[in-house]
């Protein structure tokens, strides 16, 4: 993935986790301020948080966080038109894109003291009644829930941008659950080894995580593709370039907990049996779906709910990264929750374990492992408060997923991933997994 670095390694220990945690509970609330400001319309501001005032320096504050956004959707656009258009220069419109991004996205470390002082909340919460879980899921298969729609998806490719070691493209098309939400994948292609057929690797990023947003390649995916495989990179509903106005990304997975959760799952989990489709239609590899975090967890309730799929739209093998068998209990318990509040919201909205479990028919892990245990690689950390360790060795017992695949870490939840920089153990046995099993 990326060089073994000293710094990476000092930075993968436990002791990051509660920092890590600590600068989450400081850096939401303050993205809450950056996304209220982005019509830079400073009455607006106030209005949406709840502010009788803005002081001046922070009025002139919203209207440059505003003119950032617009730069950054110019270059988006400009980036649209040399990807899926003419081709020209996309290499660099790329970097362009992401220069205006980052610098947009940058500007809400520029509200964390005053989101501090003025003890805004992490989340724009708007927390439904247990009954409408009731009127959504009663009565309902958990597996018909995510049933795929019968109209197939078109997805497009990009013009490619031709590098020494790989090729790079995106692909794009609209949600099946949602036409008007383009998805949108970042793809790095390498050449397949030794004749074989082209494995393909799709991973899902953890909450709030927005490295498309930002420069470079963070995630180490060229230097993994070029090894022969195909990674390719999604863009989570309300995350990146689908960030709703009004909102950050990340935002709407916990903005109505946990019904917004659920449809999350279900409308990613769509959008990615298009791409596994479309993997299918390109390569003939086999397919590994993984992902860190949100990723993770997404990847498995996949896999535990494509019962009425048809082959071609399943995955060959699993990676999951930070994870836990009882996806529905991390209303309540998980320590992300209860920094952004989410838990004392919930129980005030009137909703108890009792009801959150009941989504577990749609969300949580069951007692036998979904596909072929050799072909599911975990990763867990042994101080994970986030998604709690107890619930991925409980997965790992239950799935009886083997020694080889399995890989205990006394890390936390961040520290985990951090640590995968410094030794991707975990991807390079994901990808010799489909190189052997389904490259042929």
């Amino acid at each position: 993935m990326s060089n073994n670095s000293g710094l990476t390694r000092f930075l993968a220990k436990p002791w990051i986790d509660p920092l890590c945690l600590w600068g989450m509970g400081w850096l939401l609330p303050a993205a809450r301020c950056w996304a209220a400001a982005g019509p830079g319309d400073v009455d607006a501001f106030a209005e949406t948080l709840g502010l009788s005032a803005v002081p001046g320096a922070i009025a002139g504050r919203v209207r440059q966080t505003a003119a950032l956004g617009r730069i950054s959707a110019t270059a988006q656009a400009r980036w649209i038109d040399a990807a899926f258009g003419d081709g020209h220069d996309l290499g660099q419109a790329e970097r362009a894109r992401r220069e205006a991004a980052h610098n947009f996205l940058g500007h809400r470390f520029n509200y964390i003291w005053f989101a501090r002082r003025a003890h805004l909340p992490a989340v724009q919460l708007d927390v439904p009644l247990p009954a409408e879980m009731g009127s959504l899921t009663d009565g309902i298969d958990p597996d018909a829930f995510f049933a795929l729609p019968a109209t197939p998806t078109i997805v497009e490719r990009s013009h490619v941008v031709q590098h020494d070691d790989v090729r790079e493209y995106w692909l794009r098309f609209p949600s099946p659950d949602d036409a008007a939400d383009t998805c949108w994948v970042h793809v790095y292609e390498g050449r397949a080894k030794d004749g074989g057929k082209l494995p393909n690797l799709i991973f899902g990023h953890g909450f709030a995580m927005e490295m498309e947003m930002m420069r470079g390649d963070m995630r180490g995916s060229r230097g993994l593709a070029a090894s022969g495989c195909r990674i390719l990179l999604p863009d989570a509903p309300g995350h990146n370039r689908r960030t709703a106005p009004g909102l950050y990304g990340g935002e709407s997975f916990m903005r109505r907990p946990p019904i917004s959760g659920l449809l999350h799952f279900r409308q990613t989990a769509r959008e990615l049996a298009a791409i596994i489709g479309w993997c299918r239609e390109n390569g003939g590899g086999g397919v590994g779906l993984g992902g860190t975090s949100l990723g993770a967890l997404t990847a498995q309730v996949l896999a535990e709910r494509m019962g009425t799929w048809p082959a071609a739209a399943r995955p060959d093998a699993l990676m999951l990264i930070t994870t836990t068998d009882q996806v529905s209990a991390l209303t309540f318990n998980s320590s992300l929750a209860a920094i952004t509040g989410l838990d004392r919201a919930a129980k005030f909205a009137g909703w108890t374990e009792r009801e959150v479990a009941e989504l577990g028919r749609f969300t949580d892990g069951g007692a036998n492992a979904p596909l072929d245990p050799a072909n599911i690689v975990l990763l867990i950390g042994t101080r994970d408060n986030v998604t709690p360790y107890d619930g991925g060795r409980r997965m790992a017992e239950n799935w009886r997923i083997p020694a080889e695949n399995l890989f205990v870490r006394e890390q936390g939840h961040f520290s985990a991933a951090i640590g995968l920089e410094a030794d991707p153990a975990p991807f390079i046995r994901t990808i010799d997994l489909l190189k052997r099993q389904f490259g042929r």
